[in-house]
């Protein structure tokens, strides 16, 4: 929230929280208690902006890594269901797998 200007020309600090579902103001207070609530929230704020930072790069890396092991389970697929077609079955309905019935 920040600071509100009284009548008077007084500032007050306030925060701006959610509680049951709607944002309230709650009071902080004049001066010296305000200018440090204000710095404890920058504070805070730099810090989930850092830790959101953080995550982002450790989701980035484990994305990359895990990349050549989802392209190994596709060509693992591509080759079982080519084995199967090969060896004389057929996907029906597409979810099962069943050998075809020999002519002989």
């Amino acid at each position: 929230m920040g600071w509100d200007v009284k009548k008077g020309g007084r500032k007050y600090y306030y925060q701006s929280q959610r509680v049951d579902g709607k944002t309230v103001k709650i009071y902080k207070g004049p001066g010296k208690k305000g200018t440090g609530a204000e710095r404890q929230d920058q504070e805070r704020r730099l810090k989930q902006q850092r830790d959101q930072q953080h995550w982002e790069t450790k989701i980035h890396q484990i994305e990359r890594a895990s990349a050549p092991t989802a392209e190994l389970g596709q060509l693992a697929t591509a080759l079982f269901k080519a084995i199967l077609i090969i060896s004389g079955h057929y996907l029906h309905n597409g979810h099962e797998w069943r050998r075809r019935k020999s002519n002989d």
